[in-house]
């Protein structure tokens, strides 16, 4: 393309400007090229063998593009589609049905259109009308074809003898109409494919006007051929909201915008980390837990993991702490009491040596830094931890993904274990015993 070929202009109001320079660009991306073609059934072999290099050549363009194709025999009695047809399978061999001229091709090509999904993309998707006849018995029904072609997002390319059925179809579908009895015609259909799928031109210049970027504007812009006589209009609109969208889309303006909006969240949530909304029912509940118990707590996190897994509203967490609480200190807690304790692990087939619980707190996970470490990918990598009060072993959940599950019940509460408990964790399986 020869760019002194060429003038661009715009108009704005009743005033049009050129503009200074521009230049082409040429994109490298094909347009890919969606096909349903509709073809008839044939009647000897000659027409067999036309119909098939014609397909073939068409499913060849699509192929090329990047697209897909779909090809459908037309037929009364059957529906006959071939989803997604390659062109080396359409020669002599093809399994092509033999079927009556449809007498309703319209009806026929309705059924067809209800097998198609709605085009709601850029891509060109083409739906290509094959027939032989001159008159369609049921063409009071064009006006709603061409209808749901349009709402499909569809281009309509017709290929038939020159009626008025099939002029009437292509005017009310905005498509195009080759005749078949004309060889000029598929020079022309190809050659419209073939540009169809061709890159796209991009044209970069500047505006010749000084536009204002919170007023709206809409400006006609026509590139014109001066050898040819060949123009090309269009029309585009600014809007004060389309330019803030310009702005914001602008990668050195939306990183920066983003990472300050990033940086005001975090320094929020860290500010607000500590604080809880005033709520006398819950003032009341915090009264019931004594100052210095808390303070006597040997592991401070251990009120975080109950409000983490447990707590779903103020009550229930202030609940839940007093539970912990006397789960600590309550002397006479309900179970059992050992003198000795071990847990036995068991993964899948192998079983481990017994290991003695003999510290006050023993953590259990995936990671080193536990007494008892899992090497097991499903167990988290501190996802329980077993206490001794006063000789009774309480087994916790420590906010694992997975959960424990103790003989089989998950775990919803610290419960104290008994000889003989069976606690899994992810795939690993652990035996308590206690000795009196």
């Amino acid at each position: 393309m020869d760019l002194n070929g060429y003038t661009l202009s715009e108009q704005l109001g009743s005033t049009a400007r050129f503009s200074e320079g521009f230049g082409f660009t040429r994109l490298e991306k094909k347009n890919p090229l969606y096909l349903t073609i509709s073809v008839p059934s044939y009647s000897n072999a000659e027409d067999r063998r036309w119909l098939l290099q014609l397909t073939s050549q068409l499913v060849k363009i699509s192929e090329q593009s990047g697209g897909f194709s779909k090809l459908h025999i037309q037929s009364d009695d059957s529906f006959h589609v071939f989803e997604r047809i390659r062109s080396q399978v359409l020669d002599v061999s093809f399994p092509y049905p033999k079927e009556k001229i449809p007498q309703f091709p319209i009806r026929n090509w309705e059924q067809l259109l209800q097998s198609i999904p709605g085009n709601e993309t850029k891509e060109d998707h083409i739906l290509l009308l094959v027939s032989f006849s001159n008159e369609w018995p049921d063409r009071f029904e064009i006006p709603e074809f061409a209808k749901r072609i349009r709402e499909k997002g569809l281009k309509l390319i017709v290929l038939s003898p020159s009626s008025l059925e099939a002029n009437k179809l292509v005017s009310y579908a905005n498509g195009d109409f080759y005749p078949i009895s004309k060889q000029e015609s598929f020079e022309s259909l190809f050659m419209d494919l073939k540009e169809t799928v061709s890159p796209d031109w991009e044209i970069k210049y500047i505006s010749p006007w000084q536009l204002s970027v919170w007023k709206e504007n809409e400006v006609m812009g026509s590139f014109t051929s001066v050898s040819t006589g060949v123009q090309f209009e269009f029309l585009y609109q600014i809007t004060p909201y389309q330019t803030l969208y310009l702005k914001v889309s602008d990668p050195f303006v939306f990183f920066p915008v983003s990472l300050f909006f990033i940086l005001l969240c975090i320094a929020s949530l860290y500010y607000l980390r500590g604080f809880e909304s005033p709520n006398p029912s819950h003032a009341k509940q915090k009264t019931l837990t004594p100052i210095s118990n808390v303070e006597n707590l040997e592991r401070q996190d251990e009120l975080e993991v109950y409000d983490r897994m447990y707590g779903e509203t103020l009550e229930k967490a202030a609940r839940d702490r007093e539970i912990a609480l006397v789960t600590k200190e309550k002397e006479n807690l309900p179970g059992t009491s050992y003198t000795y304790a071990v847990i036995q692990v068991r993964e899948g087939n192998q079983l481990y040596e017994p290991i003695p619980l003999q510290w006050s707190e023993m953590t259990i996970g995936n990671f080193e830094s536990n007494h008892i470490v899992l090497h097991d990918p499903s167990v988290s990598g501190l996802h329980a931890k077993i206490k001794n009060r006063k000789g009774k072993f309480i087994l916790f959940d420590c906010v694992s993904e997975a959960g424990v599950y103790l003989n089989g019940r998950k775990l919803l509460r610290p419960k104290v274990l008994h000889n003989l408990d069976e606690i899994q964790l992810g795939k690993t399986f652990l035996t308590f015993r206690g000795r009196y």
